[in-house]
């Protein structure tokens, strides 16, 4: 009796075995080949090789060759481990395949037909500048993923599209939100769990009608999932005044009470200057209108700030508002204004004293124009009669040496036979 129970026990434990190894999906190598049925759209698979051994080779039943890294990704992803071969087949050839390399023996090709994406449904109406937290899961089969390999390199993609009609054919807007990943970074709680979560921030985005887009994949497999959502403007009024004369800065909200309950809101945020300054602030909203007052901020220079608005919708959400950023200057205080004096007498000194130095700088002035101009009057006559006595010598010795010239003649003969007259 004890060999019988033992018998059963022992072939339980292998049936056991064999349903962990092999899943109802799973294919079986015959001599590395295996067959893929007529009508299929998409099949992923994975080939388990000898550690340490390169990829395989895909043989299609034309006899024609698949290599990694030699493939297009439209019709062929290859995604290569370390042990296995991740592979995905678009609309693939029906009838026999084979796989060439060092597949294991006990090896078979594992289907993963049934691949999809499951996302944590966004509220209907959002806010531009709301915050959302983002979360998208990937299942195989009904069940999350147990084995790793399938998760290589998962990442998500996020996007918001608008359309100019209503059958959505043509893209008018197709703005990506942000790219993440399987990691464990940032909100992602577990890396290579399958879960994404990530945050979202829907900043400069006008308001309107979108299609929410999710998809997440790696180099094997791409699935997608939609959702259409209503993007809202502010559900409050925002502005800033700058500093004056007599008031400082100043924030001002103008809370849409329809939208929002003013009795939930809290607005915290700070200020940083351009020198270093830091400056936080918190407030709460009783009322639909909220003043938070700067004006304790007179550090000259410019000022920018950046404020969150937390609260609860009319019907019951809570959410998480970003504010836009502004930014203010602070100048340095005008100079003084100069003094004036009322008493005439010490203005009439105060006036003397500064046309004293005047006067005396013009008294110097004057002298040396006098001189000048003496002085150009002598060196004038002095030029005059030195230009005379010039003229005067040149005439004198012009008429000496004419008598000269005479005197040097000899005296003309007397003829004594001329008659008496």
């Amino acid at each position: 009796m004890s060999k019988w129970c033992a018998g059963l026990l022992l072939l339980l434990s292998l049936g056991a075995m064999a349903t962990e190894v092999f899943a109802p999906s799973d294919i079986p190598l015959l001599d590395n080949r295996f067959r893929i049925d007529y009508g299929v759209k998409e099949i992923t698979f994975i080939i388990k090789r000898k550690p340490g051994t390169p990829s395989v080779i895909l043989v299609r039943p034309d006899g024609s060759k698949l290599y990694v890294g030699k493939v297009k990704p439209a019709d062929v992803g290859w995604l290569a481990l370390l042990e296995h071969d991740l592979i995905t087949l678009r609309n693939p050839m029906p009838g026999p395949w084979q796989a060439i390399g060092e597949v294991d023996p006990d090896n078979r090709v594992r289907i993963l037909s049934d691949i999809r994406l499951d996302i944590a449904a966004l509220p209907m109406q959002l806010y531009q500048g709301e915050v959302v937290k983002l979360k998208a899961w990937l299942l195989i089969n009904g069940q999350p993923p147990k084995d790793k390999y399938y998760l290589s390199d998962l990442g998500m993609t996020v996007k918001l599209q608008s359309f100019s009609d209503a059958d959505k054919k043509e893209v008018v807007l197709d703005q990506v939100l942000g790219h993440y990943r399987d990691d464990g970074k940032g909100l992602d709680e577990v890396p290579g769990d399958g879960i994404m979560t990530a945050e979202v921030t829907l900043q400069d985005i006008p308001g309107g009608k979108y299609r929410a887009m999710f998809s997440t994949g790696n180099q094997v497999f791409v699935r997608a999932r939609y959702q259409d959502v209503l993007l809202y403007p502010y559900p409050f009024s925002y502005n800033l005044s700058p500093p004056s004369d007599e008031l400082g800065a100043k924030l001002s909200l103008l809370i849409d009470r329809d939208e929002l309950d003013p009795a939930s809101v809290v607005v915290k945020g700070s200020v940083t200057s351009n020198v270093g300054g830091l400056y936080e602030f918190s407030e709460t909203a009783s009322d639909p209108k909220l003043d938070i007052d700067l004006s304790n901020i007179k550090e000259v220079g410019q000022h920018e700030v950046k404020a969150t608005l937390y609260g609860t919708t009319r019907l019951g959400r809570e959410l998480k508002i970003e504010l836009p950023v502004k930014t203010f200057n602070v100048f340095p205080p005008p100079p003084p204004p100069v003094e004036v004096v009322s008493a005439a007498a010490p203005a009439s000194s105060a006036e003397a004293t500064h046309e004293a130095p005047a006067e005396e700088e013009m008294g110097w002035l004057i002298w040396a124009l006098a001189g000048g101009g003496v002085l150009l009057a002598v060196l004038g006559g002095v030029g005059f009669v030195v230009i005379q006595k010039r003229r005067a010598l040149k005439r004198a010795l012009a008429a000496a040496q004419a008598e000269n010239q005479q005197a040097g003649q000899p005296a003309a003969k007397l003829d004594l036979n001329l008659p008496e007259q």
